[in-house]
């Protein structure tokens, strides 16, 4: 494995958050050039072109696009830097002390950037704006319970552009006296001042639930309850000891989300743990989300549906016959039925300490038995007991999700003659199942998962040992043992079928996974590190023109649900988030099906 792929899959680490986007500077500017090959031309905004006279001077200028850097030398603001990227133009400043003289300078500016520090600042959009009513009010939650957020480029804390991020060409700009500076900055304010009144520096809004009574919240999963922001360094894992590098394209801008209203840690940001990206962006999802929170109790499902419990099993005394006058066979249940559910501690799974981790079950042993005699001296037992355990595995790397299940069955046969006991015969039944299931692609920000084909012995396999002892079969022992473990092998492997179809079918409806995000990013290639943490490539969609488009939102049905709305104002492109939730479900559920019972034939037996 080359560094890069070992440093992503084998160290990164999300954690405390349980969900984070990172999105790479290089990434943020190649949207931000794309954005803007499609800005109109006409009615241009400040980011494409400004012109404004003023009492001081004028500006007349033709923007390339803008761009950004992200710093990770300090843990401090500002981290972020918006750079003004200017493609021609002139500025004319007068420098005389009398408007009768203005004695004006003028200033051929093409190739000059400038530096505005900024940081990703949140604010709460009022219920009676029009957008939170689009948002919230218009997609059926309750604005008791949801709040929308504006974020939005603030450059509050700094008036002034950064004068170490500019650049003024080949002109000498520090020989100029300060009264000229000066014009020169409030030229600059002016400009952003412009910005914000446009909604150029909105960059998105998220929708974010803010009440924690789950009487009142829309019980979708994981919407994030709060948002951090953080740049994350590049460290080349192809280098020893590699240095933090300010204004690297392979830096990363974060969203850090936290959802069921956990609070965000005290110190905001994640410590470097390996390479999350590369000048691209991915998605992250904590396993504890993705597994604790989501699919384990899904799963559960198939421990109860293939759990193998034992009924009192066949024994019978038939003196109308003249040999073979007691009969016996197995009784068993495939599934438990009642009121006993997938959120059953029983059910649950066991994660274990490894790494890549797997998670465990194992049912308690379960038996059952019965009693039957002549009344001249011959007793016929017979006994059963059954154990079931599953494990559940995911491949390091890839795509695939492992269940394998085992089911352990003891048959035990005996006649006792006048207090003597007969040599039992004894049969042991195991048998393996296996369903594979594999993240297939990630559509309109959904999860899909797809049945990975397997042969059918490896689908349900039976083995069988046994020992006659001296009781006789009318139709012979191993006819029998046969006729038993193809019985135990048929109706599991049916079973568990019947389930592993119903859960493909959740996962594609109720139960489906809805990630943050996706109306802005196209999200492909999705994979597990060692961790369990659900890894996805984002790509933007595309590069909306930075002149705020109408509200909008996207309203995916699902049975018996609404997801969280997505909501895409303002710029569509750079550092822009949209958040969705899992559509509404209630808690975790089998599959729907009879139970499975088995009793069979009667078969002959004496001694």
């Amino acid at each position: 494995m080359d560094p890069l792929a070992e440093s992503l899959i084998r160290k990164t680490d999300p954690g405390p958050y349980g969900q984070a986007i990172f999105l790479s500077q290089k990434m943020i500017n190649e949207a931000f050039d794309d954005m803007w090959y499609f800005t109109p031309e006409d009615d241009p905004p400040p980011l494409r072109e400004y012109k404004e006279d003023f009492f001081s001077g004028s500006v007349d200028m033709q923007l390339n696009a803008p761009t950004v850097k992200l710093m990770v030398t300090t843990k401090q603001d500002p981290q972020l830097y918006f750079m003004l990227n200017i493609k021609s133009g002139k500025i004319t400043i007068y420098t005389g002390k009398s408007p009768k003289d203005p004695k004006p300078k003028d200033f051929d500016v093409a190739g000059w950037t400038f530096g505005f520090a900024v940081k990703i600042a949140r604010k709460e959009v009022k219920k009676d704006d029009p957008k939170f009513s689009a948002a919230v009010t218009s997609a059926g939650f309750s604005p008791d319970v949801y709040s929308l957020a504006q974020l939005y480029l603030d450059i509050s804390s700094s008036t002034v552009n950064h004068e170490q991020y500019n650049s003024y060409g080949a002109y000498d700009w520090q020989k100029e006296d300060p009264r000229t500076r000066s014009v020169f900055d409030s030229f600059c304010q002016e400009w952003w001042n412009e910005m914000k009144e446009r909604n150029c520096n909105v960059v998105g809004y998220s929708l974010q639930a803010t009440d924690s009574d789950p009487t009142k919240v829309d019980a979708a999963t994981f919407p994030p309850t709060s948002i951090d922001y953080w740049v994350y360094p590049w460290l080349d894992p192809n280098v020893s000891n590699p240095p933090l590098t300010d204004d690297s394209p392979n830096n990363a801008l974060c969203y850090l989300m936290m959802s069921d209203f956990k609070p965000s840690p005290a110190r905001v940001g994640i410590e470097y743990s390996g390479a999350f990206v590369n000048g691209g962006g991915l998605y992250v999802m904590n396993s504890d989300n993705f597994w604790g929170n989501w699919l384990i109790p899904l799963m559960q499902g198939l421990n109860k549906g293939a759990e193998i419990i034992p009924l009192e099993p066949v024994a019978e005394y038939r003196p109308e016959r003249a040999t073979y006058q007691f009969d016996t066979n197995i009784r068993y249940s495939v599934g438990v039925d009642g009121d006993s559910g997938t959120t059953d501690p029983y059910f649950a799974f066991t994660k274990s300490s490894s790494q890549p981790p797997t998670w465990t079950w194992s049912g308690a042993e379960k038996t059952s038995s019965k009693t039957t005699s002549n009344g001249a001296g011959i007793v016929l037992e017979v006994s059963q007991k059954s154990i079931t355990s599953t494990e559940l595995s995911f491949d390091e790397g890839g795509r695939r999700v492992h269940l394998k299940g085992k089911t352990v069955f003891d048959f035990h046969t005996q006649f006792i003659q006048h207090g003597i006991m007969d040599e039992p015969s004894h049969m042991t039944t195991t048998v393996d199942w296996n369903f594979k299931m594999s993240l297939s692609t990630v559509n309109d920000g959904g999860i899909q998962f797809a049945r990975v084909p397997l042969t059918p012995e490896d689908t349900c396999s039976v083995s069988i040992s046994a020992a006659k002892g001296n009781v006789q079969w009318k139709y012979g022992f191993d006819e029998a043992s046969q006729f038993f473990g193809d019985g135990l092998n048929m109706y599991l492997n049916h079973d568990t079928l019947q389930i592993e179809n119903a859960l493909l079918g959740s996962l594609r409806g109720q139960d489906r996974l809805l990630l943050p995000a996706a109306g802005t990013f196209s999200m492909v290639d999705p994979m597990f590190n060692s961790r369990g943490d659900l890894l996805v490539t984002l790509k933007y969609h595309n590069a909306d023109p930075p002149n705020p488009p109408a509200m909008s939102f996207m309203m995916m049905q699902t049975p018996a649900s609404i997801p969280i709305t997505t909501v895409k104002p303002g710029i569509r492109g750079p550092v822009s988030i949209n958040v969705e939730g899992l559509p509404p479900r209630t808690e975790p559920r089998a599959a729907s099906k009879p139970q499975t019972r088995y009793g069979g034939i009667a078969i002959p037996v004496s001694v």
